[in-house]
């Protein structure tokens, strides 16, 4: 073969090349079966691939608790497009480098024109913390009804997202993505408590950064922690908090951990299956004996001791805001002496609710884990 065959041969093997990415990164991607991986979340098994019309779209049907992953390709600036109509949380996961850790966007369509519509959350080895990331920056309002169809478009650029729903051209969410380990990687579809449909699927590179109105103002959290391993079990008395606390300070190997700029401690980031409950210290220095303000709230049960002296226990029990984590609910009094104070947590996850919540890729395991809290004087 001459030197000009060879050339147009890999001209056009390079040109061929170059349009199958782009029908797969840069235009409609579509439901076919090549494309997909169909997982059932409650047994970890995979799923036949099927597709349907459903008011007149040719759709993807993903039954509760399914997971959809786009297999073979990765992604990191992208906008995405994707109409969707069903009756609980459709959503959609991206920069997955497994289905345990990535970032997570979800609609509660049966919340539509509500400020928890849309809902933002870093998913930490299966654990999706809703409770700990909400209004008004994590969760935002959004308008779409359920079983109807309606337009979703996510952009993302490095670690900032903005979401569009409808034909808006203002967005109804800006966040800095929070999830550290993941900047790139897989994308797939979700749903929770409710089938979903999925159509018109469109992934393009996004080549053009863009900025975010509501960053969040930084305040002076508590952020430098050390935490114990895992405990099992409930605490029911003082004595039994000072024998496992003692336990855990000869025996246990301590985490050094950093809060978010956000305050926010996310436990279930620090262990591979997370489950019941963990003891957080750090110290708070006084220049002179004072009193100050402890603000914190937490997920869903917390004894707070300080300088070995109990001096609060509580479960979470709002209504108003279904246990949600907000800065500063709660306020306590804290007597620091001069010089170093010793002020611990122990903080019991969801796993109550294991039973009635679905299991996450086949397991029980927590959900939301996690407290936030700052000294006011």
């Amino acid at each position: 073969m001459d030197a000009q065959k060879i050339k147009s041969k890999l001209v056009f093997t390079v040109t061929l090349v170059l349009i199958l990415n782009q029908m797969v990164l840069g235009q409609a991607v579509p439901f076919i079966s090549e494309n997909w991986r169909i997982i059932d979340n409650e047994n970890n098994q995979n799923l036949d691939f099927h597709t349907t019309t459903y008011k007149g779209e040719n759709a993807l049907r993903l039954g509760r608790h399914k997971i959809a992953r786009l297999e073979g390709k990765t992604y990191e600036n992208f906008v995405l497009e994707v109409d969707i109509a069903g009756k609980a949380m459709p959503g959609i996961g991206f920069h997955a480098s497994d289905l345990w850790d990535y970032e997570f966007l979800y609609c509660r369509v049966f919340s539509g024109g509500k400020t928890d519509a849309l809902q933002y959350a870093p998913v930490y080895n299966g654990a999706l913390p809703w409770q700990l990331y909400n209004a008004p920056n994590y969760e935002t309002m959004a308008v779409f009804e359920p079983k109807e169809w309606f337009h979703l478009k996510i952009e993302v650029y490095g670690n900032l997202m903005r979401v569009f729903v409808g034909e808006d051209d203002e967005p109804e969410m800006e966040v800095a993505l929070l999830q550290k380990e993941a900047e790139k990687g897989a994308i797939f579809l979700k749903t929770s408590f409710a089938e979903a449909y999925f159509a018109n699927l469109r992934i393009n590179r996004l080549d053009v950064p863009f900025s975010i109105r509501n960053e969040e103002k930084l305040q002076q959290f508590l952020t430098d922690w050390e935490i114990s391993e895992q405990l099992q079990g409930n605490l029911y008395s003082q004595r039994q908090f000072y024998q496992w606390f003692n336990q855990a300070k000869e025996a246990h190997t301590w985490k050094v951990i950093k809060a978010a700029k956000n305050g926010i401690v996310n436990l279930a980031q620090y262990f591979d299956h997370p489950k019941e409950s963990v003891f957080a210290r750090t110290n708070i220095p006084a220049s002179e004996a004072k009193k100050v303000t402890l603000a914190f709230d937490y997920t869903q049960v917390l004894l707070i001791v300080l300088n070995d002296q109990v001096l609060f226990f509580g479960r979470e029990l709002d209504s108003d805001n279904f246990m949600r984590m907000m800065d500063g609910e709660q306020k306590i009094d804290l007597s620091l002496k001069k010089g170093d104070n010793t002020l611990v947590f122990w903080i019991r996850s969801d796993d109550e609710w294991q039973e009635a919540n679905p299991r996450y890729l086949g397991r029980k395991q927590a959900m939301n884990w996690g407290f936030i809290a700052k000294v006011e004087e």
